[in-house]
């Protein structure tokens, strides 16, 4: 699908801004979401859309003002109005997203001194309702981990992937980009690099190390087995990549119609929320998860961790057993 470019200035702002944040060592994941959504914005903004179920959308419109033709002439109002239209259009998730890399954008114009005043500086980030992490059922993983018993490349190779994504809580990127290297069976751990290029440190279970081992036995047999990256992709192609990781996981999914069970597709996300629901169910500290997982502040831990709270919560009320004491 063709992306459809900015106009002039902004195109040429945002490939500048989108190099400025290589050289800040963002993670490619970040730089794709904010680039992505100021190229959104200025290609919105010169042929607004009203949000749908507005009552009136040609007064919606009528009231915005004229489309900016360089940084400078862009107002709160039109920040306002597109958020309100990518919430109505996609999810108030997607409207927080839009928010940050919108926020981010103008705060790098006005540092490039492009502009002289922050047109969001008064401006709120949208409510996002808070909705607990899905979190796949064990018995349902054993499903899943069932579908790869086989003693050929691939199906040693997914239920290594599947056991360490699930028992780590890595990202997509972390596990998916590791080398042959980062594997160290002696103390069961593995290294991954994380946002920012932040290196850390995770153990894994015996199970996954024992699928690791059975896992590194094949692939040394196989044509590319001199390669640093870890995966190899199936019919001699070479490493494997976290899209086709991606793709594993979904099809791995559908042979147990996961869909019909969690209302989604099997993503290596869930893994992340997977780890992080048990291990707050087990007590670890908010510390150490954010250790493990990679994060920065308490606040993920608390997001990440709030289903096991809720069934925690659920435990105590049902052993206070209060509705028997009357």
């Amino acid at each position: 699908m063709t992306v459809q470019p900015p106009p002039e200035p902004f195109a040429a702002l945002i490939a500048e801004w989108d190099r400025s944040l290589k050289s800040e060592n963002k993670s490619p994941n970040t730089i794709k979401a904010y680039t992505g959504s100021a190229r959104k914005f200025h290609v919105w903004c010169p042929e607004p859309t009203a949000p749908p179920g507005e009552e009136d959308p040609e007064a919606w419109l009528d009231e915005l003002p004229d489309p900016p033709e360089e940084p400078a002439d862009v107002t709160v109002s039109h920040c306002r109005a597109w958020i309100g239209y990518r919430i109505a259009t996609t999810s108030p998730g997607n409207g927080h997203a839009d928010y940050r890399g919108l926020h981010s954008w103008f705060a790098w114009l006005l540092t490039e001194g492009e502009i002289d005043a922050h047109p969001m500086d008064r401006m709120n980030p949208p409510n996002v309702p808070d909705q607990p992490a899905p979190v796949v059922a064990v018995d349902v993983m054993k499903r899943v981990i069932a579908t790869c018993d086989g003693r050929d490349l691939i199906s040693r190779r997914d239920e290594a992937l599947i056991r360490l994504y699930f028992d780590t809580g890595a990202r997509l990127s972390e596990i998916g980009c590791m080398s042959v290297d980062d594997l160290d069976l002696n103390v069961d751990v593995v290294r991954v690099t994380g946002k920012g290029g932040k290196q850390r440190a995770i153990p894994f279970s015996p199970k996954t190390g024992k699928a690791l081992s059975r896992y590194l036995r094949i692939r040394a047999k196989q044509t590319h087995a001199a390669l640093p990256e870890l995966w190899l992709a199936d019919r001699n192609r070479g490493a494997l990549k976290p899209n086709g990781i991606k793709l594993m996981f979904r099809r791995r999914g559908e042979r147990i119609g996961i869909k019909d069970v969690i209302g989604r597709n099997l993503h290596v996300h869930l893994g992340r929320h997977f780890a992080a629901h048990h291990s707050k169910r087990a007590g670890m500290s908010d510390g150490d998860m954010m250790l493990l997982f990679g994060w920065e502040t308490a606040e993920m831990v608390q997001r990440y961790g709030r289903s096991a709270q809720t069934e925690l919560a659920h435990d105590n009320a049902r052993r206070l057993r209060l509705g028997d004491q009357f």
